[in-house]
């Protein structure tokens, strides 16, 4: 038998034997919660790995990848709760009176010890779970005997879920009772902007586009890294920027085609470094610059949605103005 098994063995025993003996006390002085077993066990957990750390890279990288096979209690004991982790994601479950017994393995099955990014972190959470509560709800499909106002109204006071047909959660990780007013959120209500496209084979390729579609808050509703969490890919060049040399010949063209690409990763002041400067007060100033000059000499840097990012709302209220009978 090898070492690390032997060191794995005995983290276990010595768990079971620490678990054994805060049972036996717990018993003792009649505590019988749930939450006491529970910290009993974590207890037990983090005196067994003080005790024979596992500290093998292979050993580790073999207990996380069957992260699906552990225990809530063996996670907590070296990796804390969570619930007051950075990670917005986190908090809201973790902290949900909703889900008071919701596990780690629950959505992540599978974790790499490698660093988080957003090419690692999406293999670590099991977006099947996810949907469990976060999809469209088939009552709402055309088609269906439901109608919205049947979804809006509280589900066991109609003629629907009442009697053999009441609610009835089997679910370990869901709260027995769960307030009427959450039936909506969970069927249907709480729908995720995850969308299919992320399982495709070109989603690297493509996913800049929506993002630039969706706008980028929507997509941190769920990568909450905030652009830290975009900087695992974009902080090198893209392959479009290679070579260097051919790059800044050629980069205009690009820039003209839609400005927004290029600021989705380097700030409005980034052009300057090299063209125009634009001088204190450009902002108040530029209209009469424009219409001296026409509209094409701002094409010479900037593309048309480039005027976007501030006139959206002057042009739509224009044509508004204008259209009104």
């Amino acid at each position: 038998m090898s070492s690390s098994r032997q060191r794995s063995q005995l983290g276990m025993l010595a768990a079971a034997l620490v678990f054994g003996i805060l049972l036996v006390g717990a018993v003792l002085i009649g505590a019988t919660d749930v939450a006491i077993a529970r910290d009993a066990r974590t207890l037990s957990w983090k005196i067994a790995y003080a005790a024979v750390p596992v500290d093998d890279k292979a050993d580790l990288t073999e207990l996380h990848r069957n992260a699906s096979a552990s225990t809530r209690e063996r996670c907590i004991a070296c990796h804390g709760d969570k619930k007051s982790s950075g990670l917005v994601l986190h908090r809201i479950h973790l902290r949900s009176p909703l889900l008071p017994d919701v596990a780690c393995h629950e959505c992540h099955r599978r974790v790499a010890i490698t660093k988080r990014g957003n090419r690692t972190v999406v293999s670590w959470v099991d977006v099947g779970f996810c949907k469990k509560c976060h999809s469209e709800f088939p009552g709402l499909k055309p088609g269906s005997k439901m109608k919205p106002a049947d979804f809006d109204a509280d589900c066991t006071r109609s003629k629907c879920h009442v009697g053999k047909l009441a609610p009835k959660h089997d679910k370990p990780y869901l709260a027995k009772d769960m307030p009427k007013s959450e039936c909506k959120g969970c069927h249907g209500g709480r729908v995720l902007p995850w969308t299919p496209r992320h399982e495709k084979a070109d989603w690297i390729k493509t996913h800049g586009d929506e993002a630039l579609r969706a706008g980028s808050d929507n997509c941190f509703q769920c990568h909450d890294f905030g652009l830290k969490f975009c900087d695992d890919c974009h902080k090198t060049k893209p392959p479009s920027h290679q070579p260097p040399e051919k790059w800044r010949t050629i980069h205009a063209e690009a820039a003209r085609s839609d400005t927004r690409v290029c600021y989705s990763c380097h700030p409005t002041s980034f052009c300057k470094k090299c063209h125009l400067n634009h001088e204190a007060g450009w902002i108040d100033n530029h209209p009469a610059f424009v219409h001296k000059n026409g509209r094409l000499s701002c094409k010479e840097c900037h593309s048309d949605s480039a005027c976007g990012f501030c006139h959206t709302r002057v042009l739509t209220e224009s044509v508004q103005t204008t259209s009104a009978p």
